[in-house]
């Protein structure tokens, strides 16, 4: 008598039968998911960087036999836009929108502030969609990079009156075949995905369109303007309060204004070296010490507090090396002169691997 088993080295009735029962479920209740398909970076026109190939071009070559590969220039998912850094800045994404059946758990957007701030978390889903169903309306699996919205999330009750409802937008960071899929026969019929909302980033422009157009689809799910504003509004508010880096004293005891300077109620001393008898708490500012840096007597320890920086502006404060990010000085080279500030893209030329 033959060994009866469901395992078969083929995909025969049995895994059909199954298929067909997971699609059916799917379809009946799965929820409608619309999905962006990317399609791969955009033509890189007029750029010679090596390590930004032009896939477009059809003259690409195999760096390893030196053999014309793509000659008719296609570019698909598979292609890489910037070598160097590994990603894929600018995307294409297929004008046509395709509907799935998808299946995933909704969970509660909890508020965490055991941070600074407030944060939301449980906001990445893992959603299931059904193989072969996938397969014949997109013509491939979901990858990462793909866009996906939720219909059923859709946002209609928005403050501004003049605001469009909206759908929930995600981005598919990482997919893989589900665990739960796997039937009797040993097949997989289920592919999971890892989904994160989308954000209004260099990537997506070819879905979220223009910020010029006042209908384009940036202007309603993002928040860039506002967050902008609000930005420059805490910059110039702190350039205005505090444009020479003088201490804001007002608030604190002891404090007197004289000639847009602060002065203690009591002088501290001073010196290029600490008193021979201190007494705990006593402060004492090094004069020897550029900037000039104040010290209190804790202990058997002279403990550093902060050193005098009024004469550096608020951004020279705030920002680490602002002298080196907003250099503008130039310099003269071989009777040539040049800006100190350059790209490193500009000085260090990426060189191939396989060059000699």
């Amino acid at each position: 008598m033959p060994r009866f088993t469901l395992y078969k080295p083929y995909k025969g009735n049995d895994y059909k039968f199954m298929d067909r029962t997971i699609r059916e479920q799917f379809d009946i209740g799965g929820t409608a998911i619309h999905v962006h398909k990317y399609l791969g970076p955009q033509p890189q026109q007029g750029n010679n960087d090596p390590s930004e190939p032009n896939y477009g071009s059809g003259m690409e070559v195999d760096n390893i036999t030196n053999e014309e590969i793509n000659p008719e220039g296609m570019i698909d998912e598979t292609n890489i836009q910037d070598l160097l850094f590994m990603e894929n800045r600018d995307r294409k994404y297929d004008p046509d929108i395709f509907d799935l059946r998808g299946v995933y758990n909704v969970s509660d957007n909890d508020f965490d502030l055991t941070q600074f701030g407030l944060f939301l978390t449980n906001d990445t889903l893992f959603i299931s969609f059904h193989i072969n169903d996938m397969v014949e309306k997109l013509g491939r699996r979901l990858m990462p990079g793909d866009v996906i919205e939720l219909p059923h999330l859709r946002d209609e009750l928005l403050l501004s009156n003049d605001r469009d409802a909206i759908n929930k937008f995600y981005v598919v960071q990482d997919a893989a075949r589900g665990s739960e899929g796997f039937s009797q026969t040993w097949y997989p019929h289920i592919w999971r995905i890892k989904v994160a909302p989308l954000t209004d980033t260099q990537e997506y422009k070819d879905i979220l369109g223009s910020a010029n157009d006042p209908d384009s689809l940036k202007n309603k799910v993002s928040a860039y303007k506002t967050e902008l504003n609000i930005s420059n509004a805490i910059v110039k508010s702190a350039e205005e309060a505090d444009p020479l880096g003088l201490p804001l004293a007002e608030h604190l005891f002891g404090q007197e204004e004289t000639n847009n300077e602060y002065n203690h109620g009591e002088a501290l001393q001073q010196g290029d070296q600490f008193p021979g008898n201190p007494k705990e708490g006593e402060y004492f500012i090094r004069t020897d010490f550029t900037p000039n840096r104040l010290f209190v007597r804790r202990g058997s320890k002279w403990h550093r507090l902060y050193d005098n920086v009024t004469e550096q502006t608020w951004s020279d404060r705030t920002y680490n090396a602002s002298s080196f990010i907003n250099n503008q000085a130039t310099t003269i080279i071989d009777d040539q002169e040049f800006p100190e500030r350059q790209p490193l893209s500009q000085v260090i030329k990426p060189k191939s691997d396989f060059k000699k």
